[in-house]
């Protein structure tokens, strides 16, 4: 772009554009920028011919220092879009961090049937430092697409890709990995995982530091005092997994199972704890109960046991509290009692596959992903029963180690296919007006740095 073009778009939007040092920009580029829109070019920006960036009222763009775009590239904004220093986007890439809405009666504003009618919902998108966005990609609202990642050409990326993966399709998918070098520490958002069920999910167990500090480790026969409980057990094995997996991610575990408790407990439970622990917006909540139910109706605690359809009534109402206050509601399946020698095990494991029948119907009419473990568990049981000192059980109900490596598994997998993580990291997509509201702290910053002009 020649001098007099610089100078002649400062003029047109003369508090709304910042045009960094080196900008290799063509002659037939389109700025459309809106009341109280900002554009930011870093330095070194380079576009090619035939691009557009559009930025609606309110919206900013803000493309970094030796930042590469290509021809017939179309960058629209409504909230805002942040290009990292050092990313490239090939030709004909498409960036829209809004769409229309759904046109339901709650959304539609008149009676006159045009387009627009039912308004736009957007949320950022957020391209990381040194990512490569290959040639016809489109990359829709509430996208980060992590560090030096590429995007295949002609894919669409509508869930929010890693640090260093190389993904592609429609919807695109991540097809390998690779150790790349960051550039200071990602921005991503944090992840709670909060967990309400029986003493399965809880798994305590005794902790003092000389038992893990393989230089201090006591003597074989000698005493150590209980320092505290920890949990344990698959719930913090999937942490541990997760957190090594996602390492650019901060992950928290909020564990609030509870030896014993039947749905009736924890019910009361989620009810004390929801309003603190749950953050709508990064929060993924599992569920599991129903095992203690009717483990107390087999050993005659009836005051404690709970029937079919009060267990309906309480996971209805669990779930409804869940749905509510979490991101993501995921529930697991209880596991089969695999001995007691007080009580009937086959008639109990009967009746507990009733409760998780109840269950499984429960989540589907509330669109709510079920993790069936059953049949993992007892065929593995039965393949394993031969095997000397190996069971999936440390006392009949309770898992061991191989009982917890087993869960652990299924609910990583279940994960891993539905991409949990990558819904939970693209961020959600709101009202046009509300979404400006709530993601505006992310360009506050940028947006109140002074104007500057470079020719």
């Amino acid at each position: 772009m020649s001098t007099d073009a610089l100078t002649a778009l400062h003029a047109r939007y003369p508090d709304a554009i910042r045009v960094g040092a080196g900008c290799d920009l063509p002659v037939d580029l389109q700025v459309e920028l809106d009341d109280d829109a900002i554009l930011i070019l870093g330095d070194r920006v380079t576009i090619r011919r035939g691009t557009t960036i559009q930025v609606h009222r309110g919206a900013t763009v803000i493309i970094g220092n030796d930042v590469a775009i290509g021809e017939n590239t179309f960058i629209s904004a409504m909230i805002g879009i942040r290009i990292g220093d050092g990313a490239a986007l090939s030709n004909m890439v498409d960036l829209h961090d809004h769409n229309h809405r759904d046109p339901t009666d709650a959304d539609l504003t008149g009676d006159r049937l045009v387009p627009w009618a039912s308004g736009f919902g957007g949320a950022p998108i957020i391209i990381e430092p040194g990512a490569m966005i290959s040639k016809k990609v489109t990359v829709t609202a509430g996208v980060r697409i992590g560090q030096n990642s590429t995007v295949g050409a002609g894919s669409t990326v509508t869930r929010s890709l890693q640090p260093n993966s190389v993904a592609a399709g429609a919807p695109a998918t991540v097809h390998r990995r690779f150790d790349g070098v960051l550039r200071g520490r990602p921005s991503s958002p944090s992840i709670t995982f909060a967990w309400y069920g029986t003493s399965i999910m809880q798994h305590y167990e005794g902790f003092n530091t000389r038992m893990i500090t393989q230089a201090d480790l006591p003597d074989v026969g000698s005493h150590v005092q209980v320092e505290r409980w920890v949990n344990r057990g698959y719930v913090h094995r999937l942490h541990t997994t997760w957190q090594t997996r996602w390492p650019h991610l901060n992950l928290h575990l909020r564990n609030h199972g509870e030896g014993g408790a039947t749905s009736r407990d924890i019910l009361q439970i989620v009810r004390e704890h929801i309003a603190e622990h749950t953050n709508p917006e990064t929060t993924v909540t599992m569920l599991g109960c129903g095992i203690n139910d009717v483990w107390r109706q087999f050993q005659g605690r009836q005051g404690e046991a709970v029937d079919l359809d009060e267990y309906s009534d309480n996971y209805q109402q669990i779930l409804n509290l869940l749905t509510a206050s979490s991101r993501q509601v995921i529930c697991i399946g209880e596991t089969p009692l695999g001995y007691d020698d007080t009580i009937d095990v086959t008639a109990a494991n009967t009746t507990l596959q009733q409760y998780n029948a109840a269950a499984a119907q429960l989540a589907a009419d509330n669109g709510i992903a079920f993790i069936n473990v059953w049949d993992a568990f007892t065929t593995t049981g039965r393949l394993l029963a031969d095997r000397t000192g190996i069971s999936l059980y440390s006392d009949g109900v309770h898992l061991s180690e191989h009982g917890d490596a087993l869960l652990h598994d299924l609910v990583d997998t279940h994960l891993s296919t539905d991409n949990t993580i990558g819904r939970l990291t693209t961020y959600p997509t709101l009202e046009r007006t509300e979404a400006r509201r709530r993601y505006a702290a992310w360009f506050a910053d940028d947006r109140a740095a002074p104007t500057t002009r470079t020719s």
